[in-house]
């Protein structure tokens, strides 16, 4: 199960809607739901990775007990290598970015993203997506939309920091936060503004002169 884009009122709605819950739209996705749609893709696609994980277990293994053998660290390259090896980008909410910090968006299907005019905006509008995407990945039926709050339906905690996230962000649905908000994109280039340490999102400025928004800090990587 996936998220597409409504082709009539461009919101995200789920890939197994036969209507979009926000204006409804027959057929949402159009041409981008065929794919998901054939039977037996995610069967295959499943097996496929549980041949792949194996396969790199297997080498994973294979490669440490050859590093012993050779009496070398597996988990320390080599003398030859040590000037090749580079650090691994990391988000903005794994390390710090400070102001003046050069980055880059980055987005998937499954891992879409807004800007917001507002740090309340950006924190409701991005849990309602995550909670979206959540529930659209691991549930066996595609969410339950609200009429009221535009939200999927929730509970325990999610049910609680929904309600918390809309009500600090000072709107009664999704579909009001998003009409504040921009669809996020990947590979935008921007310059860190300010990076409260108390929040998940984080102040940018968009080099496109798309303005100063707020993302998500995990939608974040240093240049």
């Amino acid at each position: 199960m996936s998220l597409i884009t409504c082709k009539k009122c461009k919101k995200i709605v789920d890939s197994s809607a036969e209507s979009c819950p926000y204006c409804g739209e027959k057929n949402p996705g159009g041409a981008q739901g065929e794919w998901s749609t054939q039977p037996g893709v995610f069967r295959y696609a499943g097996i496929g990775l549980i041949v792949l994980a194996v396969l790199l277990i297997f080498l994973f293994f294979w490669s440490q007990d050859r590093d012993l053998s050779n009496g070398t660290n597996p988990g320390e390259p080599s003398d030859d290598h040590r000037a090749d090896v580079s650090p691994v980008p990391s988000s903005c909410r794994d390390s710090e970015c400070p102001a003046g910090t050069k980055a880059v968006t980055y987005a998937t299907q499954q891992e879409p993203f807004y800007l917001c005019k507002s740090s309340e905006l950006s924190e409701y509008a991005n849990f309602v997506l995550g909670v979206m995407v959540k529930q659209a990945l691991y549930a066996e039926v595609a969410p339950s939309i609200s009429g009221k709050t535009g939200e999927p339906a929730a509970e325990g905690d999610d049910k609680l920091l929904l309600d918390k996230y809309r009500a600090k962000a000072g709107v009664s649905s999704f579909e009001e936060a998003i009409s504040k908000c921009y669809k996020g994109r990947r590979d935008m280039k921007v310059v860190v503004l300010y990076s409260p340490a108390d929040s998940g999102s984080i102040y940018v400025a968009a080099e496109d002169d798309q303005g100063k928004l707020w993302l998500p800090k995990a939608r974040l990587f240093r240049q």
